[in-house]
């Protein structure tokens, strides 16, 4: 039987991270053998939104809202283990949000729900983490929240959800073109945190890979999708930088100390190897 999840509305230092309101809508969801479906969660949660005002069919609602949704959801997904059921019920639940009838509101021009309003703001500004702790401790469970949200971005990414084609680019840019201290907590987390794209948008990478191997990007996606410093091929996601990838997990693994990151490279670089044999050799 799976585990039960025990979420906290609270951070470690005492103040309110999900408002209430949120929070109780997503905890009665998230429970194993909850009765409540996804969808009815998306109903509920879209019932928190701002209204347009009587006589109004669009309106442009204020976006603060949907700020705090959204970094409400991923304060959730932080607190759920990468592997656990709760983590698919959460994007099931997001998804539902952009099945939801147009309410004709708009924000930043943005359809409610089906374009999920600045929730792509709210993710690129979370990549300008993780945060740094002066506590063993406190790292280690900033890390742990770190891999658990790109878990959940993955697996956004790899139901449809979301088109974030860049971000796992940059997550194995960040683990696999650059050179980090052997045994280290910093080594392990980028190399869990890169496994997670594998392991759950692995099959829209490698999908986008067959149908374009040779993308021709404009200067700025060239500047934003180039190598790291280990790596000196073309920007973008292309063949060479993928077989590039799965030497340096395999590579990786060996300097770790963590076994979770072990684990989860090598099984990233297995994965991508069978990809590659099954869906990118002619």
């Amino acid at each position: 039987m799976t585990d039960g999840i025990e979420l906290q509305q609270r951070g470690y230092d005492g103040d309110v991270l999900i408002q209430e309101d949120v929070f109780d809508i997503l905890n009665a969801y998230l429970q194993p053998g909850s009765s409540v479906s996804a969808a009815q969660t998306a109903a509920a949660i879209s019932r928190l939104a701002p209204e347009p005002s009587e006589g109004q069919p669009m309106i442009e609602v204020d976006d603060g809202f949907f700020f705090g949704l959204w970094e409400n959801l991923i304060w959730v997904a932080e607190q759920i283990p990468h592997d656990h059921p709760a983590q698919d019920k959460l994007v099931r639940a997001v998804r539902e949000l952009t099945l939801l009838p147009k309410p004709g509101t708009t924000v930043w021009e943005s359809s409610l729900w089906a374009d999920l309003p600045v929730l792509s703001l709210v993710f690129r500004e979370y990549l300008n983490g993780p945060d740094q702790s002066a506590s063993d401790e406190g790292q280690a469970q900033i890390n742990q929240a770190w891999v658990r949200f790109h878990a959940f971005s993955a697996r956004l990414m790899g139901a449809g959800v979301v088109h974030f084609m860049n971000q796992p680019v940059w997550m194995l840019r960040e683990a696999l073109e650059e050179r980090h201290p052997a045994e280290s907590t910093t080594l392990a987390r980028v190399l869990t945190t890169a496994a997670m794209y594998i392991e759950y948008a692995g099959p829209v990478l490698v999908e986008s890979l067959a149908a374009d191997p040779e993308p021709e990007l404009s200067d700025e996606s060239r500047r934003v999708l180039r190598g790291g410093s280990l790596f000196r091929g073309e920007p973008g996601l292309r063949p060479e930088r993928w077989a590039f990838w799965i030497k340096r997990f395999n590579e990786e693994a060996q300097n770790t100390s963590s076994e979770e990151a072990k684990e989860a490279s090598i099984r990233a670089a297995r994965l991508m190897q069978v990809w590659s044999e099954k869906r990118l050799k002619k």
